[in-house]
């Protein structure tokens, strides 16, 4: 039977926050409460995987992580950006990482377990194969967990069907372009997040304080990005 709240009911229900977020993280994502869902995507080389690495070091704090590398798996590339970001002494534990042997039955099962992680990243979505309904059965079954999906784009949009409605489903959006996460979030904020500046600026051009404030939201002229990797090696 649905279950039906009154308005009073409604109004007194108490909601579970992430507390003492970082003023970069609730300036573009809101006051997150500790089971959003959310999805990214943009074309490759532009900044994703180095969003989700500086994410993922604010939530370890609040829960450990599961970081399904479906695409990347435990391959040097993976090992080179969690060096930049994560620290072996301060976040070993905190986060644990799984290859393309974590299929879609496999994560429920370790879901189900007693401890298991609270935010779980799925990179990326495209590379997990699952429809829509098996999203739906995941986000219902483990309501209480925190799903972050990486998915190829198509243009400005996600690819793919199942992409396509995680995107109109999740709470928080996050499309990254040259350097810049745009965001759209339920939980406020909403103000584009700086991935890399450096980057940014030479991705954005003249373009850039106007693009960071969220009033500009139209293509760069094209040019060739400089990788963060090759930035700093």
């Amino acid at each position: 039977m649905a279950k039906v709240l009154g308005l009073k009911q409604l109004l007194q229900k108490k909601y579970k926050f992430l507390e003492d977020l970082p003023e970069a993280i609730t300036r573009s994502f809101g006051a997150l409460v500790d089971n959003f869902i959310m999805i990214v995507w943009g074309p490759s080389g532009n900044g994703k995987s180095n969003f989700l690495m500086q994410l993922l070091k604010v939530l370890c704090a609040y829960g450990r992580v599961l970081y399904v590398g479906l695409e990347e798996g435990f391959e040097a590339t993976m090992q080179k950006n969690v060096l930049r970001h994560l620290s072996e002494t301060e976040h070993t534990g905190k986060i644990v990482f799984a290859n393309h042997e974590m299929n879609y039955e496999m994560l429920i099962k370790v879901l189900s377990r007693p401890k298991s992680p609270r935010f779980v990243v799925i990179d990326s979505l495209q590379y997990w194969g699952i429809d829509y309904n098996k999203y739906k059965a995941l986000k219902e079954q483990f309501h209480k967990k925190t799903f972050i999906f990486i998915s190829h784009s198509k243009g400005k949009m996600p690819d793919g069907k199942t992409a396509d409605k995680i995107k109109y489903d999740a709470g928080i959006k996050v499309r990254v372009e040259g350097y810049v996460a745009f965001v759209v979030s339920r939980y406020g904020g909403n103000t584009p997040y700086v991935i890399w500046e450096e980057g940014a600026r030479k991705y954005w051009g003249k373009k850039y304080r106007s693009v960071i404030k969220g009033m500009d939201k139209t293509p760069a002229p094209k040019r060739k990005i400089e990788s963060l990797d090759q930035a700093t090696e």
